[in-house]
């Protein structure tokens, strides 16, 4: 336990005794949560988690993972009202996300992770107020674009994944996320890059731009 840092000031009431309360509750309603790790693994059911809203009061957890729940849209009463550290939505069959789904959490969220989705686009849930967000994964959905990200500022951003999506412009707006250290934008369908679409991105180390059509540099 003395190893877990949180980002937000810690609860010094936060007992023992009430962590292991809510843990022994949530493996009651199909969840998994080992208690010295706060992981709350609730991948793979099918039906809806009857959790009630405070299931876990005052816990900030590290992992919430809700891949393969078959989930088709997801707005903030999805996430139950907990807060998490990352949060796993993996595997699912998103189509639609509400604009402010996030805003709860975004004063702690620093990795989302929406691999393996059924994304079209990309709307208003993402936005400035995830301030911490340093990690963000939509690989392997069906964005055909990027944009709309004119004054979105994720100034704590390092790793973005756009890989395995449909991609046919290159996202000119990207050079305002200047923290950006890995961009993966592999395996869509982009056939030219703008000569300065990088231009100020002095922190990136690491770009794929692989498996697309033939590049050129305008």
């Amino acid at each position: 336990m003395a190893d877990v840092k949180f980002i937000t000031t810690e609860v010094s009431t936060l007992s023992m005794l009430t962590i292991e309360q809510s843990c022994i509750y949530c493996q009651t309603t199909a969840c998994h949560c080992p208690l010295t790790q706060y992981i709350l693994n609730c991948s793979f059911y099918k039906l809806n988690l009857p959790f009630i809203a405070n299931c876990a009061e005052m816990i900030i957890w590290k992992i919430v993972d809700f891949s393969l729940r078959n989930l088709k849209t997801l707005n903030s009463s999805n996430l139950l009202s907990l807060r998490m550290e990352r949060l796993l939505l993996k595997s699912n069959l998103i189509t639609y996300i509400h604009d402010n789904t996030f805003d709860s959490i975004g004063d702690i969220l620093i990795e989302l992770d929406l691999e393996m989705n059924q994304l079209l686009n990309i709307s208003k849930w993402l936005n400035s107020k995830l301030i911490y967000l340093k990690k963000l994964n939509l690989a392997f959905n069906h964005l055909e674009t990027f944009d709309n990200i004119d004054n979105i500022q994720l100034t704590n951003l390092q790793e973005l994944n756009l890989s395995h999506n449909h991609i046919n412009i290159f996202p000119n707006k990207i050079y305002q996320w200047t923290s950006l250290i890995k961009l993966d934008l592999s395996f869509n369908k982009l056939s030219s890059i703008p000569r300065f679409a990088l231009m100020d991105m002095n922190n990136l180390t690491w770009l794929s731009l692989a498996s697309n059509r033939n590049l050129t540099c305008k």
